[in-house]
């Protein structure tokens, strides 16, 4: 197998494992989540009140996409809608209480996660890791 391949095939295996794991930990918390809808939340939480409109710049996503996530988020109490102070046709998207517990639990999977896989790894490989990874990313 070509050194490429290798690498590729090392990468799906990676991403299949901590997907499997994320999953695994939403079916424990009952709820009904995709990643994008996990990074969706991230931004609202990022941002403490955003718009669908913002959402959707930066997920790079369409606008229906992102209203299907925002709806779906909305029935599970996992966000909520507030008017906009600055502009009262509009509504700025929150976190609930239920939707900061889940983001917060999911994020300890994750350090977890990631504290599982760097296991036996040197401050300086993981540093040197996370420059490649960075390398890579930047790359594409």
């Amino acid at each position: 197998m070509s050194d490429y391949r290798r690498i590729n095939h090392a990468l799906r295996v990676i991403h299949m494992n901590i997907r499997c794991k994320m999953s695994a930990e939403v079916k424990r918390q009952n709820v009904e989540f995709s990643p994008l809808e996990h990074i969706a939340m991230g931004q609202i939480l990022k941002s403490d009140g955003t718009s669908q409109q913002m959402l959707v710049a930066s997920m790079n996503k369409d606008k229906a996409q992102i209203a299907r996530i925002v709806a779906r988020l909305l029935r599970q109490g996992l966000i909520i809608k507030q008017e906009n102070p600055e502009d009262k046709r509009a509504v700025l998207l929150h976190l609930s209480s239920k939707g900061k517990k889940l983001l917060t639990r999911l994020d300890q999977v994750e350090l977890e996660v990631m504290s599982e896989m760097m296991n036996g790894f040197s401050q300086q490989e993981s540093n040197t890791f996370r420059d490649l990874l960075e390398r890579i990313n930047h790359n594409l």
